[in-house]
């Protein structure tokens, strides 16, 4: 899509502390403002079997939350949506989430999200709450940081997949890491069992590195599960 011209774009500061938690600063710019064309541009390139990440920072901002609801609703069947809620999901209208979620394969989202939009405290409560609210055949991930996640595949109850055990600095990053990952593995036919259980251990690797982006790559992976039975599941009996 072209440059815009007419306004700034806007800017996140992510503050860490020490104990790797994150909070952050934002400043929106004509990235909150998409037009019907960028949307309609989107859509124009998708292909069947192509997958649509969308995130609730973008439904909770006025000009590009209604934009994004329809185009997500919109999508044809062939096209696999999974939504992050993201921190501002009680923020977002109902009039924009209700489609989106109507539409959504797998939804992903940490706890206090899950808790913000199940009313349930309990991880596991929420993720079988979540998926009521979506349609027959969708998926729900809790990510639970240290914990691991929660998982509610499509016609199975929920089910806690453990984490890997790490020195955490940085969690900058962690949740759109393991979304990612969970979506990419997927994607090269592992069950959402194997999955859950890969993007948790992409996760455990990025919060052990400072920065945002810090997902490793397959070899990174492969290496920090050395020993692990998951690394044949990964990569096969080469472990690459």
């Amino acid at each position: 899509m072209p440059a815009r011209t007419d306004g700034d774009t806007g800017f996140t500061v992510a503050l860490v502390d020490g104990g790797g938690e994150r909070t952050f600063v934002t400043s929106f710019g004509v990235d909150a403002e998409l037009t019907r064309a960028d949307v309609d541009a989107v859509a124009a390139r998708l292909r069947p079997g192509d997958v649509v990440q969308l995130s609730g920072y973008g439904l909770v901002m006025p000009v590009n939350g209604p934009l994004l609801s329809r185009f997500t609703a919109g999508l044809s069947a062939d096209i696999t949506v999974c939504f992050d809620p993201a921190p501002l999901v009680a923020d977002i209208p109902e009039a924009v989430l209700a489609p989106v979620l109507a539409r959504t394969d797998w939804l992903s989202g940490n706890a206090r999200e899950a808790r913000l939009m199940s009313g349930h405290d309990d991880p596991r409560a929420a993720a079988a709450a979540l998926r009521e609210r979506l349609a027959p055949g969708a998926g729900v991930l809790v990510r639970a940081d240290k914990d691991g996640c929660w998982l509610a595949a499509p016609g199975e109850a929920p089910r806690h997949v453990p984490g890997f055990p790490v020195d955490a600095v940085d969690s900058n990053g962690a949740g759109d890491a393991h979304v990612g990952s969970f979506l990419a593995l997927l994607g090269q036919g592992h069950d959402p069992l194997t999955a859950a259980r890969g993007a948790n251990a992409v996760a455990a690797y990025a919060v052990g590195r400072r920065g945002p982006a810090t997902a490793p790559d397959r070899a990174e992976l492969a290496a920090f599960l050395d020993g692990d039975p998951l690394a044949e599941r990964l990569f096969g009996a080469a472990g690459r």
